[in-house]
């Protein structure tokens, strides 16, 4: 079932990036990106860094809703990273799933419409940065300060064989994670297999109550603190090398 929507990614950008299958394999393989969903719609979360306590919590939040997704729905669920350090822990303890090394960021580029979205000290001063992060410590996943997570990444939902991109979500800040109640609905239009109402109402109740933990939380001195770690890591431009942010 094929069906687009309208969405500031070109399918043509991404159908035929290169990515390598690195974990758990004997050896590692290249591969074009339009084989992953050659049979299967495919969900294709493009992450900052494995070591990111928010895209952990991305992860985390989406492998919840593996069975649903891939089992109910027949999609498959794929992330995508620029960087393998960390990566066998990323999904060996919160994905859980299929992971693609992304070498030229060629991913990171097409969903910013051909450049690399790069996050620095200016997502300090956004409140939604703070917000995440006080959604983040109430979730309870952690994660380090290892790797470069400057450049932005992003969630598809692709279409089987060439049928382009259904729905897309782009990060904008930090923490910036997709609605899994949108994700699923998504799911359910391309795959053609009607959504349990319970299962949509637990995503949409979950995601709800994420957001009120954010309204009764306020960001303590500990978290402002961590916060601050995060963005300190991250370089004042992007000419700085090595830097890491949350």
């Amino acid at each position: 079932m094929s069906i687009t929507a309208s969405t500031k990614t070109k399918y043509s950008d991404i159908k035929d990036i290169a990515l390598i299958d690195f974990l758990g394999v004997p050896a590692e393989q290249t591969l074009k990106a339009h084989e992953i969903w050659k049979d299967q719609p495919t969900v294709v979360i493009v992450i900052r860094r494995p070591g990111c306590q928010f895209c952990r919590e991305e992860a985390k939040i989406f492998h919840e809703n593996r069975q649903t997704i891939e089992q109910s729905m027949g999609m498959k669920m794929v992330c995508v990273m620029h960087e393998k350090e960390g990566s066998d822990t990323f999904q060996n303890e919160f994905w859980h799933g299929k992971v693609y090394f992304d070498p030229e960021k060629a991913f990171y580029k097409a969903l910013g419409g051909g450049r690399l979205r790069e996050g620095g000290w200016e997502q300090m001063i956004r409140p939604s940065f703070w917000v995440n992060l006080v959604r983040n410590k109430q979730s309870g996943v952690k994660g380090n300060f290892e790797g470069d997570g400057r450049i932005l990444g992003g969630l598809l939902v692709v279409n089987a064989d060439d049928g382009g991109i259904a729905y897309e979500h782009i990060e904008k800040v930090w923490g910036d994670i997709a609605h899994a109640d949108k994700v699923l609905e998504a799911c359910s239009r391309v795959s053609g297999v009607a959504l349990n109402k319970d299962t949509s109402a637990k995503a949409q109740k979950d995601h709800d109550a994420l957001h009120q933990k954010m309204q009764q939380s306020s960001v303590g001195k500990g978290q402002a603190g961590e916060g601050a770690a995060c963005a300190a890591a991250a370089p004042t431009s992007s000419n700085s090398a090595g830097a890491t942010t949350a």
